[in-house]
């Protein structure tokens, strides 16, 4: 049996999983089984077929469970194979909602579009978490030139993650700015060709460096030497490397979309895009350039790491989660 997560402080059964996405392990149910009324459960992930026969056991033995779809739901997750996803939903995953003690969500837009699904579902929204001691690296200064530098951490999906909308932004900006720019891009997948070749038709392409895959130390330290970071998603949960970037005192600037424009622009910790597109990111771009240059950028600097450590703080977070499974 294949073990592929690190050492964990509490004891960790497993199971295989069957041919039958449908059906469930036996020893899985008998396990269920010899569980007390006050045991609760706490299921990750939609569109698990597993999953539905999962709560129907749990509901049988009157056991409660919390849920959590990690963004499975949202409006343009759905939208994917559209007409499949909604007859799937309304045969299987709508009973797995509805009979979970609370929903689990990490971001606005999955509340509301859940909400939209099923009305009446007990939405709560907690987000997930960044402990600032995992950031820890040595810095080494990359810049080459004395100009700003905007940076992407993230899998290369162009539509998904609006890479369009951050290439295009840029060449807006560059076109209309004496200070120039660099645009940093980490990350990989299949659309990458595909992104570079957007860099060449646009002109840019002498003004974006593409790291490819960078993990651990070396990936922060590129994200370090970031004078501001974008995340300008069409669809997200919650962006794992924008809440890096804040505890590295990067200021953000975001999507609405990516769930992380309300906690930016209450914190002013970089910018909330009241709209995504390419238009708004080269605006953004002139503002981040006028704020570094008189001094107001160094706040939103301070105020990213101080909106890490009381929105997203982990103990706050597992302190959240408890009083829904006490309740």
């Amino acid at each position: 049996m294949e073990r592929n997560f690190p050492d964990r402080d509490y004891k960790t059964e497993l199971f295989f999983s069957l041919k039958n996405k449908f059906t469930i392990n036996s020893l899985l149910v008998e396990r269920i089984k010899t569980c007390n009324s006050k045991t609760i459960f706490h299921i990750h992930g939609g569109f698990i077929p597993e999953f539905y026969h999962l709560s129907r056991i749990l509901k049988k033995e009157k056991l409660a469970y919390v849920f959590t779809p990690h963004g499975a739901y949202n409006h343009k997750a759905m939208e994917k194979n559209k007409w499949v996803k909604r007859l799937y939903f309304n045969c299987f995953e709508k009973s797995l909602v509805k009979n979970a003690k609370a929903i689990h969500c990490i971001g606005d837009s999955e509340v509301s579009s859940l909400l939209n699904l099923v009305p009446r579902s007990n939405c709560i929204l907690i987000p997930n978490g960044q402990n600032i001691e995992d950031l820890k690296f040595e810095y080494t200064n990359l810049k080459k030139r004395k100009c700003l530098v905007f940076g992407f951490c993230g899998r290369i999906d162009i539509h998904t993650k609006g890479l369009d909308y951050l290439l295009k932004g840029f060449a807006q900006f560059l076109n209309n700015s004496e200070e120039g720019g660099e645009l940093w891009v980490i990350g990989d997948g299949d659309e990458l060709k595909d992104l570079k070749a957007m860099a060449q038709e646009l002109g840019i392409a002498s003004k974006v460096t593409f790291f490819g895959k960078r993990f651990g130390k070396e990936k922060l330290n590129i994200m370090a030497n970031m004078d501001a970071f974008y995340h300008p998603s069409r669809n997200e949960g919650l962006p794992g490397a924008v809440l890096e970037a804040a505890g590295l005192k990067i200021p953000c600037v975001v999507s609405n979309e990516s769930n992380m424009a309300g906690y930016i622009n209450r914190y002013n910790a970089g910018i909330g895009l009241t709209e995504n597109s390419e238009f708004q990111i080269a605006r953004s771009m002139n503002k981040i350039t006028r704020d570094t240059y008189n001094g107001r950028i160094v706040n939103q600097q301070e105020n990213a790491i101080i909106m890490i450590k009381e929105e997203f703080n982990w103990n706050t977070i597992a302190t959240r989660l408890t009083e829904v499974y006490r309740n």
